[in-house]
């Protein structure tokens, strides 16, 4: 990987203010729809609650108190349809990210930059097993230390999120929201800070914005973590869909988890938590060695004499 670190752009942006927003757009426009998204949601519900009870409407809109107490009632209904309204701000989101994910290939290949290797696909269940068992690792770990409780705001979007029917979560926080996020903070802004810096610089910045971006502590720690581990399999796998497929196993494992209470089976017993949390931790790094050996760098073609001192590094794709 590190024979990559000073890769060359395709056709960036000249000036300061446009290297930015090149760098940045992407999770402002996504920051943006799902603001948006969830505006109209909320003048939507206001207007149903309005009416459905006239009298409390008008009520609310005389006493400051009322008003308060409708606030309330229509932000404990949001909450209830929040899966829902993550799925459409997912929906609208998701063919922006892929014009622009697509366009960045697209000046790849018309700069001539070779992208690494994609690794067949039989190697991909190493990536998803080291997923899966890093996921629940770090969940155990979380419950071990009761990082929870520190937390209301990680408390109140869990139960938010997983009060949707089930089917509702694995489309919405299982498959669209995945797939929005990967493309948005792995597809997008990793790989556009990877043109110009290391794998390193690239994974670290971004998993720091993914993980503050997730609004509370536990989820922040649980989102840098995961996210260094998507962007590693991004860059050794050579493709999108090995970050994708793994963030969709993770985020279907916790929906099952939380729907079938693995959390309170795991906390029956010290015994049992700390024996899966040790095993969690042997099959990943048994997964990371195994995918390390994975040859990720471009074979490129000899070239003569008169063109080899022009000759680029590849970037990943």
């Amino acid at each position: 990987m590190e024979q990559q670190n000073r890769q060359v752009p395709p056709m960036m942006p000249e000036n300061y203010g446009k290297r930015m927003w090149y760098i940045w757009g992407p999770i402002v426009i996504k920051w943006a729809i799902g603001i948006g998204t969830s505006m109209i949601a909320m003048g939507v519900l206001s207007m149903l609650y309005a009416a459905v009870d006239q009298d409390a409407a008008m009520a609310a809109v005389q006493n400051e108190d009322k008003m308060m107490e409708l606030y309330g009632k229509i932000m404990e209904q949001y909450f209830n349809f929040a899966a829902l309204i993550e799925a459409v701000a997912a929906v609208i989101t998701i063919p922006i990210m892929w014009y622009f994910f697509h366009k960045d290939r697209v000046r790849e290949r018309q700069m001539g930059i070779i992208p690494n290797k994609k690794a067949p696909l039989w190697k991909y269940l190493a990536g998803l097993l080291m997923a899966l068992a890093l996921s629940l690792g770090l969940n155990n770990l979380i419950i071990i230390g009761n990082l929870s409780e520190m937390s209301e705001a990680y408390e109140a979007t869990m139960d938010a999120l997983y009060s949707a029917p089930l089917f509702v979560q694995i489309a919405s926080l299982a498959i669209l929201v995945p797939l929005c996020e990967e493309l948005v903070f792995r597809g997008l802004f990793f790989k556009r800070l990877r043109e110009k810096g290391t794998f390193l610089q690239a994974a670290l910045y971004s998993s720091v914005v993914f993980g503050l971006l997730h609004g509370n502590l536990v989820q922040g720690f649980y989102g840098f973590a995961l996210g260094m581990m998507l962007a590693y399999l991004y860059e050794k796998y050579g493709s999108f869909k090995a970050p994708a497929a793994a963030h969709i196993a993770m985020n279907l494992l916790s929906i099952l988890a939380t729907e079938y209470e693995l959390a309170e089976w795991l906390m029956e017993s010290e015994m049992r938590i700390g024996a899966i949390t040790v095993g969690c931790a042997f099959i990943a790094s048994t997964m990371f060695v195994l995918i390390q050996r994975i040859e990720e760098k471009p074979d490129i073609p000899h070239m003569n004499s008169n063109t080899s001192g022009q000759s680029e590094n590849p970037a990943s794709r």
